[in-house]
């Protein structure tokens, strides 16, 4: 038997019982960023465990700091999964099991209701949990009983602990607001689809646990027939939470000032706005007035207890996702087609993000960043500085249109890290304001790992002259070089990201550019620090984080 800290099978199990009880504790601890912990992820995600077991031993639980204690006693570090991955569709989550997640015992009735054998073996006596095995259940998202599910349509609030089944498709007639103190849970397949008018609204101190899986994703979509479906059509889906914000507190766009359940930003960094994994966001930015759409995804003040992973938004009227502020991060996100901004952020937005690929269409979308401090004060705190790696941004590739790769103002800091920007008709990146050139000077705003790929026009920066000049004579060229982290391959195109492609998943060769170029990753259980190559996608890669739960085709012209 290999050396590790978990030697026996004694072990494991015990590590598993001290998890079980861990999860169990932490929720009775009344502690924000321990208000949910998923025991499936306890089990398989060892860089979650740990983070977990770390907030544990910081709580002011003694019993929870001593269950914590104990089992990273017993932790190896490995995942605690026992045959194929748990992220296959033909395999029961951990978490939707009678007991073991605060939806357990809804799932598990409903699981009865419909006939199934779910015969998991469960072994709970004090505190000890057994896991002995699973047979009869079929890949969640699969309709039982008639060809077609069951259309429920929802409007207003939500109170308490609900779940949507995969076996019916929601549809949204108008502004659904998940009131505070409740949980809205969404299981792995489930469809979810918007009105004209309509938008799932996470307030403040309520949560959304929505857990798709690879080939069972949770969909957010336009309830139009497929044919007739517009960047629009629906008003997406919105987070809110009390994380710290610069303006003290905020206003989310769309909900009128009037309606508290808008509100947003508080003092917890490490406040939970829920759990969104597996999920496609389709079609949404709803335009509520001139110039005032919604955003594919909104987060407004969550903190870093919120997950975020496995995140699609294809084809929005306005931005694909916006951070106001807080301290969220983000993993695994895709951008397809956003008529707007594809990553949007100020308020002081401090989170992290790895591996994020962004695609613009040509005549559509605005920039791949938009970043922002705060317009009305540039050196407002706590400044937005967040810190991104693995990044692609493929423009149209054409010659014609005015996308850029990013735009950085309003005094925003970033640490930016191993990312390709390519295919670009404007400039690769467009630094504006004297604060915000200041951030560059104190090494505040920084790039190391930057690729300038795929140049259409042959000009990766405009020069600025007069009234054009609106970052007080900074000169983007000269900067933007070698000696400052960023590297230029005008020449280089990769064609599967050309205007007439419908690939997202864009793998670089293997070697070159994207392995010379790389540097390290900050240190932190959050990064995955394997990732050794520029861009979302490990060159040469075969399979790749977006098979299975991903759109590929080209999003409709807004109208």
């Amino acid at each position: 038997m290999a050396e590790s800290r978990t030697r026996t099978s004694g072990d494991r199990m015990r590590l598993i019982s001290l998890l079980w009880e861990v999860r169990n504790a932490a929720r009775g601890s009344g502690e924000a960023a321990l208000r949910v912990v998923h025991f499936n992820l306890l089990l398989t995600d060892p860089r979650y465990r740990r983070e977990m077991l770390d907030r544990g031993r910081l709580s002011n639980s003694a019993e929870l700091r001593r269950l914590a204690a104990e089992a990273q006693g017993l932790d190896d570090g490995q995942s605690l999964k026992d045959g194929r991955s748990l992220h296959q569709g033909d395999r029961p989550n951990v978490e939707s099991m009678p007991g073991a997640s605060p939806t357990g015992d809804h799932l598990g009735a409903r699981e009865k209701e419909r006939g199934h054998s779910a015969s998991w073996g469960w072994l709970v006596s004090g505190a000890t949990l057994l896991v002995l095995g699973a047979a009869g259940l079929a890949g969640a998202g699969q309709w039982w009983g008639s060809d077609e599910p069951t259309v429920e349509t929802v409007s207003g609030s939500l109170y308490g602990d609900v779940v949507w089944r995969s076996d019916r498709v929601y549809r949204l007639a108008d502004m659904v607001f998940v009131e505070s103190g409740a949980t809205l849970n969404i299981e792995p397949g489930t469809r979810v689809e918007g009105e004209r008018g309509s938008a799932l609204v996470v307030t403040r101190d309520g949560l959304l646990n929505a857990r798709g899986t690879q080939y069972n994703p949770v969909v957010f979509t336009s309830a139009r027939p497929e044919a007739e479906q517009r960047a629009g059509d629906w008003g997406g889906v919105v987070l809110l939470g009390s994380a710290p914000v610069n303006t003290g507190v905020g206003q989310i766009e769309g909900i009128p000032a009037s309606d508290p359940r808008g509100g947003f930003g508080g003092s917890d960094m490490h406040n939970n706005c829920g759990f969104l994994q597996y999920a496609r966001i389709e079609f949404a930015g709803y335009e509520i007035s001139a110039d005032n759409e919604l955003n594919g995804l909104t987060l407004g003040g969550c903190g870093d207890a919120t997950v975020l992973r496995y995140i699609q938004v294809h084809a929005g009227l306005d931005d694909g996702i916006e951070f106001f502020g807080g301290t969220a991060n983000l993993s695994h996100a895709v951008i397809t087609d956003a008529d707007d901004d594809s990553l949007d952020w100020g308020l002081g937005w401090r989170g992290k993000g790895q591996f994020l690929l962004i695609r613009q269409s040509p005549g559509v979308g605005d920039t791949g960043f938009e970043a922002d401090n705060l317009s009305a004060d540039h050196l407002a705190q706590p400044r937005s500085s967040p810190t991104l790696a693995n990044v692609s941004i493929f423009g149209p590739d054409t010659a014609t249109g005015a996308q850029r790769g990013m735009v950085l103002r309003r005094g925003t800091g970033l640490d930016l890290r191993n990312t390709l920007i390519s295919g670009m008709p404007g400039d690769a990146v467009d630094v504006r304001d004297r604060a915000t050139v200041a951030q560059i000077k104190r090494g505040e705003l920084r790039f190391d790992g930057v690729l300038i790929a795929d140049l259409p026009t042959g000009v990766a920066f405009t020069p600025e002259q007069g009234e054009d000049d609106d970052d007080d004579g900074f000169d983007e060229d000269a900067f933007f070089g070698r000696e400052n982290g960023v590297y230029r391959q005008a020449g280089l195109v990769l064609s599967s990201a050309s205007a007439q492609s419908n690939d997202v998943a864009v793998v670089p060769p293997t070697g070159g550019v994207f392995e010379r170029y790389v540097v390290a990753l900050p240190k932190g259980e959050f990064w995955d620090e394997a990732a050794r190559f520029v861009g979302a996608i490990r060159p040469g890669s075969r399979t790749t984080w977006l098979d299975g739960w991903t759109r590929t085709e080209r999003g409709p012209i807004p109208d």
